[in-house]
């Protein structure tokens, strides 16, 4: 009896143990799960921050590709207008430029004519002056003959 006795302490015993250890391992399990679900949690909120963290930077790198696609756009108009000033003054200029050929031109044209003129006139009094030296000569010859003609 006493063998049984001892064994049924020896189970009961062996019953207290094998209690005590899954009260043991239930309580590792609720401990890991509650590390777990803790963990889990604290992923979920730095996931979370990294998503807020992300979507602002999101936010400002549009503002910045907004901001830079205005100022391009800016610059972009402001050297479509220094072509477009410099084309007019270009345009401007070229004609200045020929306004001041055609006016030379002009000139120069009136100053042929009128040299031409001159040369003409001084032709012309240049063949007047020897007509009359020539009418001069030949009278002073017709005097000089009549005067040594009369002498004769």
């Amino acid at each position: 009896m006493r063998r049984r006795a001892l064994r049924a302490d020896s189970s009961s015993q062996e019953a207290r143990l094998l209690e005590r250890e899954t009260r043991q391992l239930k309580e590792t399990i609720a401990a890991l799960r509650e590390a777990l679900e803790q963990a889990k949690a604290e992923q979920e909120a730095a996931v979370a921050r990294v998503v807020a963290e992300s979507s602002q930077e999101i936010g400002q790198l549009n503002a910045a590709i907004r901001a830079l696609r205005e100022e391009l756009e800016k610059l972009r108009l402001e050297k479509d207008r220094e072509v477009q000033e410099a084309l007019a003054s270009g345009h401007a200029e070229c004609q200045h430029l020929q306004a001041t050929i055609r006016a030379l031109r002009e000139e120069l044209e009136l100053g042929k004519i009128l040299h031409e003129e001159a040369l003409h006139k001084v032709g012309r009094a240049h063949r007047d002056e020897m007509a009359q030296l020539e009418q001069t000569i030949v009278a002073l010859r017709e005097r000089l003959r009549a005067s040594h003609g009369q002498k004769d």
